[in-house]
């Protein structure tokens, strides 16, 4: 038996190689054709050696496990990381991925809807969110189809022909969803969906305005590539009312806070481990700041680590520093994510060097990959810092407001 790792750059071709593979038991690896060259050859040093290649990637040459791949069938490895920080894949086994949709399933049948799940992906299916919608159908009866997430201007608007009965339902980050808003079209296309999963990146105050004045199914999602895309819900009626946003744990989902007050979550669908060899206990520290509720919901209020989430992508702020201080024009790099409407957040610089630097800086950002290049420059004369000499984020963070 033999592993697949699949990097078509095509969504449909993606999926469909990996649905195949995983269908008939095989350990599937979901590369993303997008990443660096620096990030395909981190990939092929974890890959194993061996491991059949679909798509554009460079040959695997790491090691598997000792029971590699005696005991693997069904695994799918779905990367995170990437885009500046270190790739990691985490491994899911059929059971893990299926406790998540049927999780989400019961979630949506208590509130009445069908348990038949048609999904449809607009995401990158090397990502969770994308590849998630097709398990969500296999599970439960459903079907499925991939689309273009783009949603251009200048094009039509995809059919989307699911059946009837069946909860019809479409997952988008929130830069898709303000592109489809500001269509005149695009409302009256999604109302053709029962329920619109919306997550991936923070929110946005406008588009939140949006969603209560059009009355949309849009249900924020919480969740991660360790828990299988959703663990938790905002429902729509709560978005609408002006209401806190909190997320109600899905079935079976249990979340608390640690001593360092990171949100700790509990799931059958958590992964059971990290490639290959860091296994993922529960309950699993997310990395994430929040309070929990008396009811047991969760306010997530921002991350415990620097990562910055961008349209959906992860950056690493460190390797975003890196590549502008190694330019020798700048004194201090400090990289933030600020809070967008269209992308959740803009990776912001805040610089000290002078502003005739900006050019050369945008240059040399280039050999990133395009969401980690900062889309805003700020000069500073110094760089505040807190009472312990570190970088003071909070004050930085007003200066490149």
């Amino acid at each position: 038996m033999s592993a697949v790792a699949v990097f078509h750059a095509d969504h449909a071709a993606h999926l469909q190689e990996a649905l195949q593979a995983h269908a008939a038991g095989l350990p599937v690896f979901l590369g993303n054709p997008r990443w660096s060259e620096h990030d395909l050859a981190e990939a092929a040093r974890q890959i194993p050696r061996g491991t059949l290649v679909k798509g554009n990637a460079p040959e695997p040459r790491g090691l598997g496990t000792c029971d590699w791949p005696k005991n693997w069938r069904g695994r799918v490895m779905i990367p995170t990381g990437g885009t500046g920080g270190k790739i990691k894949f985490v491994i899911h086994s059929g059971e893990t991925l299926r406790a998540a949709a049927l999780g989400l399933r019961d979630a949506l049948v208590a509130r009445g809807l069908s348990p038949i799940l048609h999904g449809v992906t607009c995401t990158p299916p090397w990502h969770v969110s994308g590849f998630m919608p097709a398990i969500r159908a296999r599970v439960t009866g459903g079907q499925h189809l991939v689309i273009d997430g783009r949603f251009a201007e200048n094009t039509a608007l995809p059919s989307v022909d699911l059946p009837t009965p069946g909860t019809k339902i479409i997952s988008l980050v929130p830069a898709q969803l303000s592109r489809l808003l500001a269509r005149a079209d695009g409302e009256a296309w999604l109302r053709a969906f029962d329920v619109i999963l919306l997550g991936g990146s923070s929110m946005p105050t406008p588009l939140l305005a949006e969603i209560r004045s059009r009355r949309l199914p849009v249900f924020l999602t919480y969740g991660s590539t360790e828990t299988a895309a959703a663990c938790a819900l905002c429902p729509p009626e709560k978005i609408w009312s002006g209401e806190s946003v909190r997320g109600t744990p899905l079935p079976g989902v249990i979340f608390a806070t640690n001593a360092d007050g990171v949100v700790t979550i509990a799931t059958s669908a958590l992964g059971i481990g990290l490639w290959p060899y860091a296994p993922l206990e529960s309950p699993w520290v997310s990395g994430d700041r929040g309070d929990i509720a008396a009811d047991g919901s969760v306010k997530i209020s921002g991350r415990a680590d620097r990562v910055i989430i961008t349209g959906g992508e992860k950056v690493d702020p460190a390797r975003v520093e890196q590549a502008l201080l190694s330019t020798g024009l700048v004194k201090e790099a400090l990289v933030l994510g600020m809070v967008d409407a269209r992308w959740g957040e803009v990776v912001t610089a805040c610089v000290i060097g002078p502003e005739s630097a900006e050019s050369a800086l945008r240059l040399a950002c280039e050999a990133l990959e395009p969401a980690a290049r900062p889309r805003r420059y700020v000069f500073v004369p110094s760089m505040p810092t807190n009472a312990s000499g570190k970088p003071d984020r909070e004050a930085i963070a007003k200066l490149t407001a």
